[in-house]
């Protein structure tokens, strides 16, 4: 096929994507960090690209290095480029230097079509001079052996962390402190402030990173999911997975998450206080937030299928896959 899809890390959003649309996707990664690491990559991915000579290019954003090794390279082999943006490749949050906001828009102003997860990004590369094309994530598919598990407490919730510096921990912990909220943290602890894990109140267990079948059952077995961020316009990858096994969320109240879940998710503007009033709805609404899970992951699988319709034929290629559902 004449379209090949191109990533530095592993990330769902990225692989639901491709897999949804039957493209081949190609992960490039090494142990080593830093400069080495893009040396490294950006060899690899130069000989690569010469070795395919693909039509058209996706890749995913970050990595900024990525993408712009893909805009240099295009005047060269003559794809077409498509960039998968995350929110941090259009409004950058961890990395907020000068020359990076500036790389960012320069990419998004010479990529034929920037792919972002809602509208309110897609305003933005519109703005800055880009295409912009609208495509939140698909629901993804749990392991066919997805069981439950039997988990502690009496109200039992999951905490989905990658513990970057956009989620608020630290609140959440309070918000469960003094409570018969049993507060399961997923991802790698040695990621979080030592001090702040130190401070974790007693009912909180830290899963650390989970093969994929028993975090999917974690999730299926949880009363409730909370997956926060302080990012604007950011859809979280948990939401997504809660909608996929049918466990009510709390998520950020920001514009795009608002707009895409409503009805289906209780929302919380971060702070301690309100945290804890949103595990206070989702406990006394749990069984209608269950139906309206169901209805919702219905919803925006079949509007996912005719967006990446769209997509594939503005990909311009006569190599067009079919959109296959993915809940």
């Amino acid at each position: 096929m004449s379209i090949l899809a191109l990533t530095w890390t592993d990330q769902r959003r990225t692989q639901e994507l491709c897999a949804g649309l039957d493209l081949e996707l190609v992960v490039l990664k090494t142990r080593w960090r830093g400069p080495v690491r893009y040396l490294l990559l950006g060899a690899r991915t130069v000989g690569l690209l010469l070795r395919r000579r693909a039509r058209v290019l996706l890749v995913q954003n970050p990595s900024l290095i990525l993408a712009t090794l893909a805009v240099l390279l295009r005047a060269l082999l003559g794809y077409r480029l498509i960039v998968d943006a995350h929110n941090e490749a259009v409004e950058p949050f961890i990395n907020r230097q000068r020359w990076v906001k500036s790389l960012s828009r320069w990419v998004i102003r010479k990529a034929d079509v920037t792919i972002v997860s809602n509208r309110q990004l897609a305003a933005l590369v519109d703005a800055w001079g880009g295409r912009s094309f609208t495509l939140p994530d698909p629901i993804p598919v749990p392991p066919p052996a997805c069981a439950v598990c039997a988990l502690e407490g009496p109200f039992n919730v999951v905490l989905i962390a990658t513990h970057a510096p956009d989620e608020p921990v630290a609140q959440i912990f309070e918000a469960v402190r003094d409570t018969d909220v049993r507060l399961y943290v997923t991802g790698n602890p040695s990621r979080m402030d030592p001090v702040l894990a130190a401070r974790a109140p007693p009912n909180v267990r830290f899963t650390g990173f989970l093969p994929d079948p028993d975090y999917w059952a974690l999730l299926r077995s949880a009363d409730a999911i909370i997956d926060l961020t302080l990012m604007q316009d950011c859809l979280v990858s948990g939401a997504y997975e809660a909608l996929a096994v049918g466990t009510p969320m709390l998520l950020s109240n920001n514009r795009a998450s608002m707009e895409l879940f409503a009805g289906a998710a209780a929302f919380t503007d971060n702070t301690t206080a309100d945290i804890r009033r949103g595990l206070e709805r989702l406990r006394l609404g749990r069984d209608e937030m269950k139906l309206a899970a169901a209805v919702k992951r219905g919803e925006l699988t079949q509007r996912w299928i005719a967006s990446a319709r769209d997509l594939v034929h503005m990909m311009g290629t006569d190599q067009v896959p079919e959109p296959r559902g993915q809940a």
